[in-house]
């Protein structure tokens, strides 16, 4: 009988210390950091104005390069000092950079250079023309349509017609439209883009 009653005061005393003890802390995995923040940088186009910093080279380069601003023609490309012209359009500011870099390194002219784009924080426009009562160049804002930069250079002149717009992006005729067809279904309605140019027949 003795036995038993010690066998029951070890097992409670067991339990009790098992409540008090503190609980086993548990590692919280701590989040990982990417090593490289994503690009959401612009599509560069037409008409952006950017300045080009470069390192790894020698300090004569460097300041050729500093201060130094670069306009994207209408065709897309852009003339770099050395270089000559690089396609600029369709990129994003990094992708421009490691554009150059390798054509730096392909011929010859520096051996590991590091090129930073800075685009530089001006209005964009779109330009309107032909057969329009104010034919004009735009600033391009977010919500501009095909329809509202017309309707932004006071519509249609006497002799302009609604039926063979053009919109002009990059260079080349990105779709033809009619005004009447827009105006009875809205969701036809494309929105403009910086550099976009909108020809409407009859100017």
């Amino acid at each position: 009988m003795r036995l038993i009653c010690l066998i029951l005061a070890l097992f409670v005393l067991l339990r009790t210390e098992l409540r008090a003890a503190p609980p086993v802390a548990q590692r919280v995995a701590e989040p990982s950091v990417s090593a490289r923040p994503s690009d959401t940088q612009s599509i560069l186009r037409s008409g952006d104005v950017f300045e080009m910093k470069i390192s790894g080279v020698a300090p004569d380069v460097v300041s050729e390069f500093t201060n130094s601003q670069y306009t994207i023609g209408s065709e897309g490309m852009v003339k770099i000092t050395y270089i000559g012209r690089v396609q600029a359009v369709g990129m994003t500011p990094a992708q421009l950079a490691e554009a150059i870099e390798a054509k730096f390194v392909a011929g010859k002219i520096f051996t590991n250079p590091t090129v930073v784009i800075n685009v530089a924080a001006v209005p964009r426009f779109v330009s309107v023309s032909g057969g329009v009562r104010a034919p004009q160049r735009l600033q391009w804002l977010a919500e501009m349509t095909l329809s509202s930069a017309v309707g932004n250079c006071q519509g249609l002149s006497d002799f302009g017609s609604p039926k063979g717009v053009k919109l002009v992006r990059d260079g080349r005729i990105l779709a033809v439209f009619n005004l009447k067809d827009i105006e009875k279904d809205p969701s036809r309605d494309v929105k403009l883009l910086p550099g976009d140019q909108v020809v409407v027949p009859g100017g």
